[in-house]
């Protein structure tokens, strides 16, 4: 038998009034007194009624979400040493993924004009210029079967 799944836990509030008692707001930059940057993804509550059950949550640059220490208060969040970061590191994070996004758009029309460069010719057109195919997804055994 496959392994029951566990329950979700409760999601993020993102609201700007779940994230005002901390003093941030969503997708702002934090510093931790360790000095660690992550980004504000939102707030859980223990028990939504309860708002002073709340825990800021960040996302790290390597992609791992965890709580930030202390649960409510603008003025203890800084008291403990943490810090939004300033206007200049949002500024660089915003430029940074529109560039990407920019290289991402660059490249895909460079391989598009070459693909029709090779059709005008009438050339047949590189496999290494072409998408790769996706893999079909395998059925679980099991699955899909009607029970008799």
């Amino acid at each position: 038998m496959a392994p029951k799944k566990a329950k979700k836990g409760p999601t993020y509030c993102t609201s700007d009034d779940d994230l005002e008692p901390f003093g941030f707001r969503m997708h702002d930059i934090v510093r931790t007194p360790l000095g660690v940057a992550g980004t504000i993804i939102g707030v859980k509550y223990e028990n939504p009624e309860q708002k002073e059950t709340g825990r800021a949550w960040v996302r790290y640059e390597n992609g791992n979400e965890a709580p930030l220490e202390p649960r409510l208060g603008a003025g203890l969040m800084s008291a403990l040493g943490y810090r939004r970061c300033s206007d200049a590191v949002h500024i660089r994070r915003d430029v940074d993924a529109f560039q990407a996004g920019a290289k991402k758009a660059s490249d895909e029309k460079k391989i598009i004009d070459k693909i029709m460069a090779f059709k005008e010719q009438g050339l047949p057109i590189p496999p290494d210029l072409l998408p790769k195919e996706k893999a079909p997804k395998k059925k679980a055994v099991g699955k899909g079967e009607k029970k008799k």
